[in-house]
């Protein structure tokens, strides 16, 4: 039986194009996200969905509307642990603003994830919230694999979140190729395919923009510490 879990990051937001900092921030598509995404769907860039996929969010408004563009209104749940990490103080806070301010470099080059900034959440805290987030996706999809155990068919859980939190995820679970957990971030509206088998996500495939009008996301979202 096909069992397979899709994350998909969502389209491009004002904060992607002003490299901000940000994740509990509120904020929607840019109209270049919206674009973006549609392209990608019109040039078949995400796989086809099983007929009675299970459809998740973060409950944030950007990912509601990726996914409302890439399948349409559809019932859906929400996982709020597998929003982006917090930022605190210093949310929608662009890297050339602070990039001398000693609390922010404190953060950025703490080894340990203890050092949180200002009213956000630590490295280590972020993680752990993930790793919840995680386990309830993988609970999820199992009792869609649970309920397709006589009939063979497919088994597709549709998860729309965040930059960071994939390549948390995909660099927690597939530690040989990636050497820090941000090694593994999509871009905006990109993401991954994890074949699943016995409950555990054992290999992956990309999603990608495959088409040439594709802009380079170099200047779309912030190549440094962390960004959404």
């Amino acid at each position: 039986m096909e069992s397979k879990i899709f994350l998909i990051r969502h389209g491009i937001t004002e904060g992607n194009l002003n490299s901000w900092y940000y994740g509990a921030s509120d904020i929607p598509l840019a109209q270049e996200g919206v674009d973006k995404v549609t392209r990608m769907k019109e040039a078949g860039c995400y796989p086809e969905f099983a007929e009675d996929a299970q459809y998740v969010t973060t409950g944030l408004t950007r990912t509601e509307h990726t996914l409302e563009l890439v399948v349409g209104p559809r019932e859906h749940k929400q996982i709020t642990d597998l929003q982006e990490m917090k930022f605190g103080e210093y949310e929608c806070v662009a890297f050339d603003d602070v990039k001398d301010d000693p609390v922010f470099l404190e953060w950025g080059y703490d080894k340990t994830g203890d050092v949180a900034l200002p009213g956000a959440e630590s490295l280590n805290q972020f993680k752990a919230r993930v790793q919840r987030g995680l386990d309830e996706l993988i609970a999820i999809h199992r009792l869609g694999e649970l309920a397709h155990r006589h009939n063979g068919k497919p088994t597709h859980t549709v998860m729309f979140c965040h930059g960071g939190v994939i390549s948390c995820i995909m660099g927690d679970l597939f530690p040989e190729d990636a050497e820090t957990i941000w090694d593994m971030m999509p871009d905006p509206g990109e993401g991954f395919i994890l074949n699943v088998e016995g409950g555990k996500p054992v290999s992956y495939e990309k999603i990608v923009d495959t088409t040439k009008e594709a802009k380079k996301e170099d200047d779309l979202s912030f190549d440094g510490l962390l960004p959404d």
